[in-house]
């Protein structure tokens, strides 16, 4: 996830339709049951379902949850004390990631991922689940994080492929609001938690990246060969499969092939300058291990300068055929491998990455999806909340990419996973950014037969809004509403707050829509919101008429 917030989606489709402009192969959307399993859950992150069907859920403020889909009860199984916030910072820590031991029917094994309360550690974790509890704590493996001055990106997301080893994902643990939008390589001294390059950029530290190590009976881990550096390699650690990341929030396995997939949160300027390009989301695969560009290039390895924030000098473009990591907070090697472009980007929003379909997997599933979804790999966004369908060939490469689910509302898509019968699971965080009890479990069924769509309920984040505004459109159709809420105070203020506050002020409606344009910092916080230049006046204007509009409707 990631604070910012007024991108238009229409821009992301238009993009979208541009690069895949074919007529769309996959079936109409009423062929899709989509129902509510479970709900109520307060930030929920992860799931994973079991061999026997039950689907077990995390939540960022620490509950462990089972889930009987066939009649949806929910059993809290467990109550981690984690740290999920500290004054604001450290805003994206919790218990962020699960997943079951291949042989989790017979042993019993969950691992999972969570920021430690008191200590600015962050913890993998195997636990033996039995007669309806966990026990038996194993730490499998830690490392630091910083919880300061603003600090987000913490990835925790968690994966086994098809040969036992487990995947876990760790953000950059960096503060993206002071470079404007653009890389993060604030080198200036005391100003660490602003350095994206002691973390992606670093060989040395397990941050910013996607880790691979085989675990042990014993409750350790061994490193499997492939990874990125071989052990013992000096200034390296050896568990980094993919480095250069800044969140891979979400991530997944093919189960065939071995391949890694994960969304890659991107940065959020809105416009290309002398220092770098605007911002764009990654949908990464990794074949092998890698360095995949964070914090010097973005989407197809497009490069940011060598910034000097002392002197705010714009530098020389940095090389993808031969980065070099030249900061004092890096404690790695300097001249890293080349940068691997990503398998697809698009305009910034927060990308994720679901399941690879493959129909052979389930024989006995009689809802499973059709033959057009084998070999599919499944993405979504959390904040624009669409759903598609990346068509891949036997050597991974895109073949075709749709849209998916467009008739369907979900508020913020965070996982997804197939169950037993071919049955997919997809877990909604919830409105708000915290604290939210809106959360659904939700599951995707084929049905041969089209049956009637009623999605009726307007976006509960838009309630009170003039939904036939111009204003409330582009509302609608932009990233906003991953920060903001009409009702609700989530990471920004909510919009009926604004509307109060600014209610009796005239000049309030001119100097909130250059706000949108410019950023600012400080009125409601201080978690600052960035630059939208991307707009123009009118537009930022039309939003904010339909915002002040809630007070005089009273909301």
């Amino acid at each position: 996830m990631k604070a910012s917030v007024f991108l238009p989606l229409l821009l992301i489709n238009l993009a979208i339709g541009i690069a895949f402009a074919d007529e769309n192969r996959l079936p109409a959307d009423e062929h899709f049951r989509v129902e509510t399993v479970a709900g109520g859950f307060v930030d929920a992150m992860e799931l994973a379902v079991a061999p026997d069907g039950g689907v077990f859920v995390v939540e960022r403020t620490g509950a462990l949850k089972r889930i009987d889909p066939e009649s949806g009860t929910i059993v809290e199984i467990a109550r981690l004390p984690v740290e999920v916030r500290k004054e604001e910072y450290a805003r994206e820590s919790g218990l962020l990631g699960i997943a079951l031991d291949p042989a989790f029917a017979e042993n019993g094994w969950l691992y999972l991922f969570y920021s430690l309360p008191g200590q600015s550690i962050q913890r993998l974790a195997r636990f033996t689940y039995a007669d309806g509890k966990i026990g038996d704590e194993k730490t499998v493996l830690e490392f630091a994080h910083d919880r300061e001055n603003a600090v987000c990106h913490e990835g925790g997301s968690l994966a086994f492929g098809p040969d036992g080893c487990l995947f876990l994902s760790a953000g950059d643990n960096t503060c993206p609001f002071e470079s404007n939008g653009y890389d993060p390589i604030d080198e200036r001294p005391d100003r660490h938690w602003y350095d994206a390059q002691r973390s992606a950029g670093n060989s040395n530290d397990l941050r910013g990246g996607v880790l691979r190590i085989r675990p042990t009976a014993e409750g350790g881990y061994e490193i499997p060969e492939g990874n990125l550096f071989p052990p013992g390699t000096p200034d390296t650690r050896p568990e980094i499969y993919a480095m250069g990341c800044r969140n891979p929030f979400r991530i997944s396995i093919d189960r065939r092939t071995g391949f890694l997939y994960w969304g890659e949160v991107g940065p959020d300027s809105g416009a290309e300058t002398e220092r770098g390009p605007n911002g764009f989301d990654e949908i990464n695969q990794a074949k092998k291990a890698g360095y995949f560009g964070w914090p010097y290039f973005v989407a197809d390895n497009k490069a940011y300068a060598d910034f000097d924030f002392a002197t705010e000098t714009v530098g020389a473009k940095f090389d993808p055929a031969a980065p070099v990591n030249d900061s004092p907070n890096n404690t790695g090697i300097r001249k890293l491998p080349p940068a691997t472009p990503p398998l697809w980007f698009y305009p910034r929003a927060s990308a994720c990455a679901g399941p690879v379909y493959h129909a052979a997997d389930f024989p006995e599933g009689p809802k499973k999806l059709p033959p057009i979804f084998d070999g599919c790999l499944i993405v979504y966004d959390w904040t624009s909340a669409w759903v598609r369908v990346i068509k891949l060939d036997q050597n991974g490469d895109i073949v075709w990419n749709e849209p998916w689910l467009g008739r369907h509302l979900f508020i913020h898509p965070v996982d997804m996973q197939f169950g037993p019968k071919g049955e997919l699971y997809l877990l909604e965080y919830g409105t708000p950014w915290y604290d939210g009890t809106d959360g659904k479990l939700k599951k995707i069924t084929w049905s041969e037969r089209p049956i009637p769509i009623d999605v009726t309920a307007a976006d509960p984040r838009m309630t009170g809004l003039d939904l036939e505004h111009p204003g409330a459109k582009l509302i609608g159709k932009t990233t906003c509403l991953a920060c903001h809420t009409t009702q609700q105070k989530s990471i920004g203020p909510a919009y009926k707050e604004v509307a109060k506050k600014y209610a009796n002020d005239p000049e309030a409606r001119d100097r909130l829509a250059q706000k949108i344009l410019t950023g600012g910092q400080g009125v409601w916080g201080p978690i600052p919101m960035p630059p939208h230049p991307q707009h123009n006046i009118e537009e930022t204007g039309q939003m904010v008429d339909a915002i002040l509009g809630l007070a005089k409707k009273g909301e």
